[in-house]
């Protein structure tokens, strides 16, 4: 990560020269002519930030929730942000310039690509999962090299070789960003991600946690060196642009983060998702990962799909069919989550329908 590091380190370091550096603070105790509270609604009942982190949207209680975030996962700095699109938009952006080339798996969310798409960055794909494909893209270009990929990937539900993926990297001195939207909360002994599973924490040069899966409210953490943290906060247009979280937010993902440490219910997907395979009929084609909730089956005739994906609304069973273009052509599918609050008796009624429907 030397290259980006010190692109960070310089860009900081001009910052500082021209007495221009942005720095969180919190103000209290103030009367307040700054803020965008002009009714004073915020004010009154205690809720809304008011304005951007660096005008008057920072408080001690989102400082407290990034230390203790970063604690959770073993970094050295984590930094919030409203969603994981906001985060994905931001960080890509100001992490590369027009010396930075981009590669990313294919089958990234669509806001790691408009992150990629907004950035003034030279960019490829390569085929999902495929790290001999990424290695040689890798080896034919030289400068800054980034690589995007997911821990669990959202229609598939498979996961990439991290510690692969890294030896190639550091033979051709590229950087990693991982986004653990569907991992946070299911992977590892205490549901933390792949990164931290597999020790990754100080190889990843940002590792991005959205909180509107496992974690069941919103926002997002962008964890790494506290360098990072502070390149973001001068440069991330996303994060210095955008009117805070607000402090009810804030309450609600520090109190719904405890809820993480739940061995028994990843262990109920788990079991609850073994048995739905083990049962469905052998001759659907069918994609998952071994530490996803996800499981797509797949539908060449897309009336068909859509009909089966009404029949199972129709028995009060959500389940959302996926179309072309959010998979490729020939990719439509039936995408299913389990849950750790799903029973025996929802699985056998999902199995019956799709069994028995041609």
């Amino acid at each position: 990560m030397e290259n980006f590091n010190q692109y960070m380190l310089d860009e900081i370091k001009l910052r500082k020269q021209n007495f221009n550096l942005r720095e969180l603070s919190v103000y209290s105790n103030l009367t307040d002519f700054a803020s965008n509270d002009y009714l004073g609604i915020a004010k009154k009942h205690q809720t809304g930030s008011t304005g951007s982190r660096l005008i008057s949207g920072n408080n001690q209680q989102i400082i407290d929730l990034e230390k203790k975030f970063s604690n959770l996962t073993c970094f050295d700095s984590s930094l919030f942000f409203n969603s994981g699109f906001q985060a994905n938009i931001g960080l890509i952006p100001a992490l590369t310039d027009r010396n930075t080339t981009i590669f990313y798996d294919e089958l990234i969310h669509a806001s790691l690509r408009d992150g990629v798409r907004l950035s003034n960055a030279k960019n490829f794909s390569f085929k999902h999962n495929d790290l001999s494909h990424l290695s040689k893209k890798l080896a034919k270009i030289d400068g800054k090299k980034l690589v995007l990929v997911e821990a669990v990937y959202s229609m598939d539900g498979d996961s990439p070789d991290l510690i692969e993926l890294l030896k190639i990297t550091k033979t051709h001195n590229a950087s990693v960003i991982v986004d653990e939207a569907h991992s946070f909360g299911l992977i590892g002994e205490k549901g933390l991600g792949l990164v931290n599973k597999l020790n990754l924490n100080k190889e990843i040069l940002a590792t991005i946690y959205p909180l509107g899966k496992a974690v069941g409210s919103s926002g997002c953490f962008i964890s790494g060196s506290t360098l990072l943290k502070d390149f973001l906060i001068n440069f991330c247009r996303s994060f210095i642009y955008s009117t805070a979280p607000s402090k009810t937010v804030i309450k609600e993902v520090d109190f719904q983060l405890a809820e993480l440490n739940s061995f028994t219910m990843r262990a109920e997907i788990l079991r609850l998702k073994k048995y739905f395979l083990d049962n469905l009929r052998n001759e659907l084609r069918v994609i998952s990962g071994k530490d996803s909730a996800i499981v797509s089956i797949f539908y060449s005739d897309t009336i068909v799909l859509k009909k089966i994906e009404a029949l199972l609304f129709e028995k009060g069973l959500f389940v959302k069919a996926i179309l072309h273009p959010t998979v490729k052509k020939g990719e439509e599918r039936l995408r299913i989550c389990i849950h750790a609050f799903n029973t025996i008796k929802e699985i056998n009624l999902l199995l019956e329908i799709l069994n028995n429907k041609k």
